[in-house]
């Protein structure tokens, strides 16, 4: 008869350990946020890159302006991953007082119609990104499906509204020449000297773009010429402080922020230092479909920082404008 019993050296097999992951809930992040953090959760809660989710939301503000409603019912609606806010709170008091049952009805009829302009601005994304065919063969199968369906008698006219939805955004995206190419996410150039800068110059599709030219040997290379394309998000070109800087820009829909001076709208067209002969000097040449253009003529500026301009969580301006008037001997 053997003693079964296990001794100190008789090995022992573990048992795996099993985690149990908790469900994933969507809640606004305290970490990757401009405003409230909305676009920032729902990047985390689809495993895909914010920009996307702000980049809709932006483009759904040329669609009437309910990108904006729908981002604010959200900032109401969706808790926080941190401690709560301002937003967290009104909308708990909100929803204390009952007003929430008033509201359903009207909430879901703008989460619709947000729905299909987020649709619209989804279809005109991936024109954009240069995927059309597979946009223009979902409308005719959409039509499709709704010929057969009348052919049958049946109701399927709940697809009309998808349908339209992308077919208008395709063609905003086919009229306005929308060119997202060149990949999605984040970029930073920090080139050493004028020759590793590509002969022309940065593209980039959709995301954030950042040139950093602050480590030229600007003493040496005297005038740098660049020229920058993009399609939608924000791009930044920083260069020193006693750095002139010189040429045109244009945004297709949104604003530049150059040396100080702010410009926005639809179609606009900013030219800066164009009789400058200074040098050293950056001249320029950029172009931006969507989003936002920034050139800060800084030493010390991050290229973290989100902003300059009016509004309390930007950057007085006044220093760059000053700083370009000296770089190019107009001030």
């Amino acid at each position: 008869m053997t003693d079964d019993t296990p001794t100190e050296d008789t090995p022992t097999i573990e048992q795996p350990k099993t985690e149990d992951r908790p469900p994933r809930r969507l809640q606004r992040s305290s970490s990757d946020r401009i405003l409230a953090g909305v676009a920032g959760g729902l990047g985390r809660y689809f495993r895909v890159d914010p920009v996307i989710f702000r980049i809709g939301f932006g483009i759904s503000l040329l669609f009437g302006g309910i990108g904006a409603l729908a981002y604010l019912l959200l900032a109401l609606l969706v808790p926080t991953d941190g401690e709560p806010d301002f937003a967290q709170r009104l909308g708990g008091r909100l929803q204390s007082r009952g007003l929430w049952r008033g509201l359903a009805a009207i909430v879901i009829a703008l989460l619709a119609v947000a729905g299909l302009i987020a649709l619209t601005g989804a279809s005109a994304l991936v024109v954009a990104l240069g995927w059309g065919v597979p946009v223009g063969i979902a409308v005719v199968a959409i039509g499709a499906l709704l010929l057969i369906a009348a052919l049958r008698g049946g109701g399927a006219r709940w697809l009309i509204p998808p349908a339209v939805a992308i077919a208008i955004g395709a063609g905003v995206a086919s009229a306005s020449d929308l060119n997202f190419r060149g990949g999605i996410g984040d970029r930073e150039y920090q080139p050493l000297t004028a020759a590793s800068i590509p002969a022309d110059g940065y593209r980039f599709g959709v995301g954030r773009l950042v040139v950093d030219l602050r480590h030229l040997d600007w003493q040496r290379e005297r005038v740098v010429r660049l020229r920058l394309e993009m399609g939608a998000g924000q791009a930044n070109v920083f260069v020193p402080s006693d750095v002139c800087v010189a040429g045109t820009a244009h945004v297709g829909a949104g604003e530049t922020e150059i040396v100080g001076e702010r410009n926005s709208g639809l179609g606009v067209d900013h030219s800066v230092g164009s009789a400058a002969s200074a040098v050293p000097r950056l001249q320029l040449d950029a172009e931006l479909d969507v989003g936002q253009l920034r050139v800060i003529n800084s030493d010390t500026a991050s290229v973290d920082n989100p902003g300059y301009g009016p509004g309390p969580f930007h950057e007085d301006t006044a220093p760059l404008r000053a700083a370009e008037a000296r770089a190019c001997g107009t001030g």
